[in-house]
């Protein structure tokens, strides 16, 4: 069949989303659904991209081999999920890229044009894209041993804290701390009961209450203030040159909290990773990328 039809996916930690595009008459379609990001598993992550692409296909009246398809994904940075993650689908679509959801923000946040992108999500990661079309990723390693300045790795330091004013003090003391025993338990075995079956999305979804509480309760004050000195060192090892785009579900409460020298060089997003998606489509549909056809080497 034909392929008129181009498909973005931009599947994070938290939820994924989905845009088809019928190329002759411009009509689209848009889907969400559970989170996709490979690091959650291989195969959880292709059941719901596959299922959002049928549902969409279903939507517009065609199949899934007239489609040009670019996932942006968390965790593709590993290219063997990557590769492993395009075998399990491409002989669904008519083509197929599989790349990071960070390579994808670079090119939704400002249009195609030069821009560093700091994702601020469940993750965390900084993506260049300069005058000469050359991609430079910062951070993007994970929670074990990164992602200093996303919701993952706030709501682990929040646990962490909480973990100490139980261990010194016999009780949850702060505002904070209380409340996180209400999510987790008050009891060693409870708490250890939640920690061993968090995922990294669990621990993001934490961080409303630290929002919320960090005007009020000094420990969260101190946990966001660590937070925004992990979000400013990105940023600035993206250089000077090139304007900014936060984005991620932080990206609004961190950027009111920036320094006033590093507020100059933000910008407002003029598209998000999934509009990236879409526009590197279009490009997979009409030419061939500039990188391997089964994942990432880099």
């Amino acid at each position: 069949m034909q392929c008129e039809y181009l498909l973005g996916v931009d599947g994070g930690g938290s939820k994924t989303t989905a845009r088809l595009l019928h190329q002759p008459s411009g009509r689209s379609w848009e889907g969400r659904a559970a989170a996709s990001s490979l690091s959650l598993g291989l195969t959880r992550s292709v059941a719901v991209i596959l299922e959002l692409a049928r549902e969409l296909a279903f939507r517009a009246q065609c199949d899934l081999n007239q489609m040009a398809v670019v996932c942006g994904l968390a965790g593709a940075g590993e290219v063997s999920l990557a590769n492993q993650a395009h075998e399990a689908m491409a002989s669904h679509f008519a083509q197929l890229q599989i790349m990071t959801d960070a390579r994808t923000s670079a090119y939704g946040a400002n249009a195609g044009k030069p821009v560093a992108v700091v994702a601020l999500g469940t993750g965390s990661v900084a993506m260049m894209l300069d005058e000469q079309g050359q991609e430079t990723m910062i951070g993007g390693w994970g929670l074990l041993v990164g992602d200093e300045g996303g919701g993952a790795r706030l709501g682990v330091n929040a646990i962490n804290a909480m973990l100490w004013e139980l261990d010194t003090r016999g009780k949850a003391e702060s505002d904070l701390g209380r409340w996180l025993c209400s999510q987790l338990g008050t009891t060693r075995s409870a708490i250890l009961y939640w920690l061993r079956h968090a995922t990294a999305t669990q621990y993001a979804g934490l961080v409303p209450g630290i929002v919320e509480r960090m005007e009020t309760c000094a420990l969260a004050k101190t946990l966001f203030k660590a937070h925004m000195q992990a979000v400013e060192r990105l940023i600035c090892a993206t250089g000077e040159q090139l304007p900014v785009v936060l984005t991620g579900g932080l990206a609004d409460i961190s950027a009111k909290h920036l320094h006033a020298t590093l507020k100059t060089r933000v910008i407002p997003a003029r598209g998000n990773a999934l509009d990236g998606a879409c526009i590197l489509a279009e490009k997979l549909m009409q030419t061939s990328l500039p990188a391997m056809s089964k994942g990432e080497s880099e």
